[in-house]
């Protein structure tokens, strides 16, 4: 009797599936029929049919609204039970005995069998009934008014005339048209029979729900993901018409969320599993390494999979094209015949990494006398793909090797499974694992020479000296911003320590990618150099390095066949007096004979200190050495856990996708030597040159999807990917990949446009390089620079917001030039404009570090004044630009020669909340809170051709926020609130919660939900294919892009290189129109 109370009852559920809860089920039907069975009131046993609910439409009339059984269900539905009454209205039955209307809506109040027995009965509404609705307010909205269980009583039903049903309705179309909503649509019968009402049906496999309505068109809202089937029929007195269905899926934005919440950015092959050299699983992979870097460097320079060529496309000595054309010729990389072919078509894989962009600028026609342009947006993804193939190629000569009866290792790798070898990584930032791995110490391994040991590497690695024991090496403090950077003393692994907890912290893939290529990266080379050694050691290595050099025919290396520009008074008479006629055999007989006669000088001269002094910026090995760092077996197992760094940053609530937009500017090439399915050399091909000709005809030369494609989804994955904090303790791993898509930039709100013009006269009028140079330009933005400091700081905005700004340059496809852009308080960089330029000019092509293709050196006369008009020191001054430094680079990424008189748009985005907030952090008075943000274009040639045609017509501003699942709660879109709401950027109590601001005051504010459909519509226009599967459920496209469209290489964002969101929806819902 409990049952029958509980199913006449509307205020009690349990038994009946709540609409949109998919969670819920109904009670099965066994269970039903068992327990209706226990009664013995005489009722049939029945069969109970799926729940359904009513919802009327309450325009339809009179009120009350009076139905047949067949206006509700249909003809198929025998009879059905009443329950589950809306708390307000009422359902009423017709008694034909009594010819009144009987409640049969009112709870129960009792649990007296028979009455239970009779108020079922009297819910019971079959053929012939009739049942009206009083509904409790006619705002001509569907209600949810009650629910029924169809119930098949045994009876026989009698079919209404066909001729006196309306036909079935036309043209029925489901879409969505908003979050958890579906719109029902169609169109009226085209038979003469009146219809009263149509019955449109919603069936999700768990719950059923009959709507009532006059209307052609319907909104079924709060719905769950999942697969519906709408059936509509029209209907009158007489009964229902035949029906018409339709199907269509839904996504729900919460669903999509939740479907890649927790999930990592990147998807690896778990079947290459990359260990911690510090394993056992490690050791064993270093074993195998050395055998295959032995084999490898038995192979002639002519073989794809030789040292000499796999170390070679990371960088060689010869650093012109002439010089890496004719260095490959005599050392047998190629013959006369192939280079020339090789050249021609920019088929070089040498000389690749892109650290490599004087080389290749200048190539096409680059000016490599200014400041070069800044290509580290590709650092760590052209480093991944080249680790990548490497690996494949070490991976292959075992497998050869191991097939080769005759090879000295054949029983060395007889049981060895060198088909899943893959490369291991050297965790030096875990104090325990600091030391290099002990496979590469010792120069005899097994009696024979070690083909992992290197000489020319830092004497203190060598000897196994943990970097948790080694200081940082000063010319390298100060690198990146982190606690404790400036102190001398500070042990390296402190400082990585330091340096990736800050990288982990970005929210742009740009500042991840810059921050991750300073530290560990950069220093990593100079410290396993042997930065932090004694000055000894760094002469012997700089000698073995000369004569390295010489043996490729490259005999100037460091100056070391003259005397140095900056040899210094005291080393010149040195040189002078012993008659040495250069550095190199000056040092290379006093290192023998009385090395004090080097190091008793160093502090005299400026060429002695930057190599072997206390505060040296170059570390003289291979690994401190672009030219030759992959020629130390050790470079690969550093590389490899840069990777790794990136794999556990792609874990994190900040990680931040690398935008197709990015590698489109940059235009790198991404070409490496990998064994093809027989295991043969195979040139894999990425993307190449903007300007390549030797891809197959139909091949975009530049194809940025294949690279996200590639990193993306890497052959491998690690044995542990646990990003730490500062303290080593495990970050919460909860990346949403959805949401990290949500936040590309083009999403961005804008906050103005300026179009900047050098005499204010007719706007955009004096807009070139040459005009703008060294110009305060206002960027008169609605924020002030305390204002921007603020949103990025979570202490006061939990939402992350920072503030970015995009260039817009036209540039001659045949003269291009490296610029700069610092950004600041504007009156601070309009009173500082000569010193800044004074710094500019002071690039020296040679003064690279080895891991820095040149830098600035300005003299002591370089002095900056605060906006207090007090002058900074040298050493402040020089660290103020680092701060104010915002980009280098070229309008044209990898400018051609050969299209004169065409001209191209680039864009150029930056943040420039970080350094903002650096310059604050300065605490020098060069910024202040009621500072107004300015940019400078920095040229080191501003009265060039280049500079007078290359023009500056718009700069804008814009917001981004890094999202998380913590606030998205409401789906209020925090950036588009600002947007339309700018007043509430200058209230504190807004911004300390946007969103709980934006639910109080504007209930109907945008929403993530409303920006994921604009990503949608970009997706689809720009793979229009997919718009008739994913126009009616657009959230299910993003879904498509990140299970398989990334996978496939496919655009996400291609559309808008020549369009706008607001046309990718047109096309997307303008062919549903």
């Amino acid at each position: 009797m409990v049952f029958y109370k509980r199913l006449l009852n509307h205020s009690d559920s349990k038994f009946l599936r709540k609409p949109n809860q998919q969670n819920s089920k109904a009670l099965s039907l066994e269970s039903l029929e068992a327990r209706l069975a226990l009664d013995s009131s005489g009722l049939t046993r029945p069969q109970l049919e799926q729940a359904a609910t009513i919802h009327i439409d309450t325009s339809l009339g009179p009120n009350p609204i009076i139905f047949t059984k067949s206006e509700l269900v249909g003809q198929e539905t025998n009879s059905f039970i009443i329950t589950n009454v809306a708390e307000g209205s009422a359902v009423e039955k017709w008694n034909q005995v009594t010819s009144s209307w009987q409640d049969v809506s009112t709870p129960v109040t009792t649990s007296h069998p028979r009455q239970l027995i009779q108020l079922l009965q009297n819910r019971l509404i079959q053929t012939g009934d009739q049942i009206r609705w009083i509904p409790q307010t006619t705002d001509n909205q569907p209600r949810n008014s009650f629910a029924i269980f169809g119930w098949d009583d045994g009876s026989s039903n009698t079919p209404p005339n066909p001729a006196l049903l309306p036909s079935a309705v036309q043209n029925v179309g489901v879409n969505s048209t908003a979050d958890g909503e579906l719109t029902v649509s169609w169109s009226q019968t085209t038979s003469t029979v009146a219809t009263e009402h149509f019955i449109v049906s919603k069936d999700n496999g768990f719950s059923k729900e009959i709507a009532i309505t006059d209307s052609t068109s319907i909104d079924f809202t709060d719905l769950q993901s999942g697969d519906y089937t709408f059936t509509i029929s029209a209907a009158n007195s007489s009964g229902e018409g035949d029906a018409s269905s339709a199907s269509q899926s839904l996504l729900t934005f919460s669903d999509l969320v939740q479907d890649f919440q927790n999930s990592s950015l990147e998807t690896g092959n778990s079947s290459f599993v990359r260990h911690n050299a510090d394993t056992p699983e490690g050791a064993a992979a270093v074993d195998l390494y050395r055998i295959g870097v032995d084999v490898m460097k038995s192979l002639p320079s002519s073989n794809p999979f030789s040292w000499d060529v796999q170390a070679g496309i990371h960088g060689t000595f010869w650093s012109t094209l002439p010089t890496l054309k004719q260095g490959m010729i005599d050392k047998g990389f190629m013959t006369q015949q192939e280079a020339d072919d090789a050249f021609s078509s920019w088929e070089v894989v040498l000389n690749n990494c892109n650290h490599w962009v004087k080389l290749w600028a200048e190539a096409q026609g680059a000016n490599t006398a200014t400041p070069t342009q800044n290509f580290s947006v590709v650092f760590i993804a052209w480093h991944r793909l080249y680790i990548a193939a490497f690996e494949k190629v070490v991976r292959q000569v075992l497998i050869n090797e191991k097939a080769d009866s005759s090879s000295v290792f054949a029983t060395k790798l007889a049981n060895a499974d060198v088909e899943k070898w893959t490369l291991p990584y050297w965790d030096y930032r875990t104090p325990e694992t600091s030391a290099i791995p002990q496979g590469f110490r010792e120069p005899v391994f097994d009696g024979q020479p070690n083909a992992l040991y290197e000489k020319i590497r830092g004497t203190d690695i060598n000897a196994g000296i943990p970097l948790s024991q080694t200081h940082m090496p000063e010319g390298d403090l100060r690198i990146v911003p982190v606690p404790g950077d400036s102190q001398p003393g500070v042990n390296v692994t402190q400082y990585f320590n330091q340096s990736v907890a800050l990288q982990q912290a970005q929210t742009l893939f740009t500042q991840f990618n810059s921050l991750a290529e300073l530290s560990p990266h950069a220093v990593a080379h100079d410290v396993i150099g042997g930065m932090s050694d004694t000055a000894l050691p760094r002469i012997s290595n700089w000698i073995d390095m000369v004569d390295l050099a010489r043996l490729d025919n490259v005999d100037s290396l460091w100056e070391n066949n003259t005397i140095p520009s900056d040899a210094g008074d005291v080393l010149t008479n040195a040189i002078e007096q012993g008659n040495y006629g250069n550095v190199y055999h000056f040092i290379q007989d006093k290192y023998v004979t009385d090395s004090t006669a080097i190091t008793s000088i160093i502090d005299d001269s400026q060429y002695l200190t930057k190599f072997f002094g206390e505060s040296s910026s170059i570390a003289p090995s291979l690994m401190g050495w672009v030219p030759t760092a992959g020629r130390d077996s050790i470079f690969y197992l550093h590389h490899a856990y840069v990777d790794k760094l990136w794999t556990e940053y792609n874990t994190l609530p900040t990680s931040s996708y690398l935008q197709e937009s990015v590698l489109d500017i940059a235009g790198w090439n991404f070409t490496f030597w990998e064994p093809d399915a027989n295991g043969d050399p195979h040139l894999q091909t990425y993307s190449t040159w903007n300007n390549a000709s030797y891809l197959e005809p139909g091949v975009e030369n530049v194809s940025s999807n294949n690279v996200l494609q590639a990193v993306y989804y890497p052959d491998y994955v690690y044995d542990s990917v646990v990003p730490l904090d500062s303290n080593y303790m495990p970050l919460p791993k909860t990346s949403n990949s959805v949401l990290a898509l949500l936040e590309n930039p083009i999403f961005s709100p804008p906050l103005n446009t300026i179009h900047p013009d050098a005499r204010g006269s007719i706007p955009g009028d004096q807009n070139t390089i040459h005009d703008l140079a060294f110009q305060s330009i206002d960027l008169e933005l609605p924020l002030t620079a305390g204002l921007v400091n603020q949103l990025n700081s979570t202490e006061t905005d939990q939402e992350d917001i920072r503030v970015a700004i995009e260039l817009l340059l036209e540039t001659p496809m045949n003269a291009s030039e490296n610029i700069g852009i610092a950004i600041g308080d504007v009156t601070f960089l309009a009173n500082n404009a000569d010193q800044i330029q004074a710094y500019w000019n002071s690039w020296d092509v040679n003064a690279g570090t080895g891991n820095r293709d040149g830098n600035f050196r300005p003299d002591e006369n370089f002095i900056l004044t605060d906006l207090n008009d007090t002058p900074l020191s040298h050493d402040d001054s020089t660290d103020a630009m680092g701060n104010l430094q915002l980009a280098r680079f070229n309008p044209l990424a990898m400018s051609s020669t050969s299209m004169p008189g065409m001209a191209m748009n680039t864009h150029y985005s930056a943040d420039i909340s970080f350094p903002v907030s650096q310059q604050f952090a300065f605490e020098h008075d060069i910024i202040r809170g009621d500072s107004q943000l300015g940019i400078m274009v920095l040229s080191a040639t501003p009265t060039s051709t280049a500079s007078h045609n290359t023009t500056l017509s718009e700069i804008s501003s814009s917001l981004h926020q890094n999202i998380t699942v913590g606030n998205i709660g409401g789906n209020v879109d925090a950036l588009t609130y600002l947007k339309t709401n700018p007043a509430i950027i200058s209230n504190p109590a807004a911004l300390a919660n946007i969103h709980v601001w934006a639910k109080t005051h504007s209930p109907d504010a945008s929403t993530y939900y409303d920006r994921s459909v604009d990503l949608a519509c970009v997706y689809l226009a720009t793979n229009q294919e997919l718009i008739p599967t994913y126009r009616d459920d657009p959230l299910a496209a993003i879904k498509q892009y990140l299970d398989q469209g990334l996978h496939n290489g496919r655009s996400l964002d291609g559309w808008l290189q020549t369009s706008t969101i607001a046309e990718a929806r047109n096309v997307v819902f303008g062919q549903f129109d």
